[in-house]
């Protein structure tokens, strides 16, 4: 939890609504919940498969096997996710089609091409605080499939980050 608390936490300094671009792929009506239950369900996953199967069968210490494991979900989080969600959202409307059985529709019962669209707000404050490092992505589109070069920043210190917790807890040398 705390390696998902440092992964959340970073992107939210730096301005990335994380769990509403991930959310908005699936359920662009409920960005927030269903961004978040993925993003924990993923994280707790990846997390117990390194502790029970990846984490001690490479050589060195568990920070830097830690921030490889970050290194390799950051990448895919920066171009393989991106571009496979667009994918699927241009070819069913969005991901939500598959779970309901029909498109997205307005109250006329039309398809809504805003709905088809994910978009994603700025990250909300926290009590009166407002994101601290938002001026490292402001200049930089990150949300789109292909703006890849504006989550390498973002994207890439919160993996590594999220790795390095991963694998200096869940290490042999923290094991009684």
């Amino acid at each position: 939890m705390l390696a998902l608390a440092v992964l959340i936490g970073v992107l939210w300094a730096m301005d990335v609504n994380y769990g509403a671009w991930v959310g908005a792929w699936l359920s662009p009506r409920n960005q927030y919940t269903a961004g978040f239950l993925v993003i924990v369900a993923i994280s707790v996953s990846l997390t117990y498969m390194y502790a029970k199967h990846i984490g001690e069968k490479f050589p060195g210490p568990g920070y830097v096997r830690g921030l490889c494991f970050g290194a390799v979900f950051g990448a895919l989080a920066i171009w393989v996710v991106p571009p496979v969600l667009s994918g699927i959202a241009e070819a069913v409307g969005n991901t939500q089609v598959v779970f309901q059985g029909r498109g997205i529709t307005n109250d006329a019962k039309r398809a809504d091409q805003a709905e088809h669209l994910t978009r994603v707000e700025p990250c909300p404050a926290i009590g009166s605080v407002e994101p601290p490092l938002r001026f490292m992505t402001e200049d930089h589109e990150w949300a789109p499939a292909d703006a890849w070069k504006g989550r390498l920043l973002p994207f890439g210190v919160a993996f590594l980050l999220w790795g390095l917790v991963i694998g200096t807890f869940l290490s042999e040398e923290h094991k009684p």
